[in-house]
């Protein structure tokens, strides 16, 4: 088993604090903070249940805050609750899955 590497939280507190919601009509995940949007996590269902993760999208005012981070996190623990499996196609979760190696397990096998 891998050592779990702690995930930072963002650099900027915001008030209330930012919630996960799933939008499956959408095939995406988005992280809000109040009536704000934070950011987005697109993906593609495979007919098996796996999803392919396309992007990670962080508006403007929210970037290199750590709020990318933090949406992927959330969005791979919740995952990884359901037991869905991943596909990631997005670079940003490819980097992200080589720094915390817990959410490796999350990969589809080939």
């Amino acid at each position: 088993m891998t050592t779990p590497v702690p995930v930072p939280p963002p650099t900027v507190a915001l008030s209330p604090t930012p919630k996960l919601r799933h939008f499956p009509d959408r095939d995406r995940y988005e992280l809000w903070s109040g009536d704000e949007l934070v950011g987005v996590e697109g993906y593609e269902r495979r007919a098996d249940g796996t999803l392919v993760l396309l992007h990670t999208v962080v508006t403007e005012k929210y970037g290199r805050a750590g709020f990318a981070r933090l949406l992927v996190s959330s969005v791979l623990d919740e995952l990884m609750a359901e037991g869905t499996k991943i596909v990631p196609v997005c670079t940003y979760v490819q980097k992200f899955l080589e720094r915390f190696p817990q959410y490796q397990s999350a990969l589809a096998a080939d």
